[in-house]
């Protein structure tokens, strides 16, 4: 396994991430945007993988159940999900989940 190297965004994720409700990481593809959003996740779901899809797709509450902060990789594969959250945070889902 690689070992990981610090970004400049880590700094900035450090003081921010535990206030937000939400947040999304931009980027080219390759720069790193999972791995460092894996440093500070509790759960990941991967949505490039279709079993992930399939139980999302069924039941999107799925997100809200599991134990924060949640990463929802590759987000794009499953549209849908970004209401989820965007309902998630509406109703008041606890900083840094």
């Amino acid at each position: 396994m690689v070992e990981y190297r610090r970004r400049v965004l880590d700094d900035t994720l450090d003081e921010l991430q535990p206030h937000l409700r939400a947040l999304s990481i931009h980027g080219p593809k390759g720069v790193g945007k999972t791995a460092t959003a894996m440093q500070r996740a509790v759960s990941v779901v991967d949505l490039s993988l279709p079993a992930q899809r399939e139980i999302l797709a069924a039941d999107p509450s799925v997100l809200t159940r599991l134990p924060g902060p949640v990463l929802v990789d590759e987000w794009q594969r499953l549209p849908e999900v970004w209401d989820q959250v965007r309902h998630a945070v509406d109703a008041g889902s606890p900083p840094g989940h």
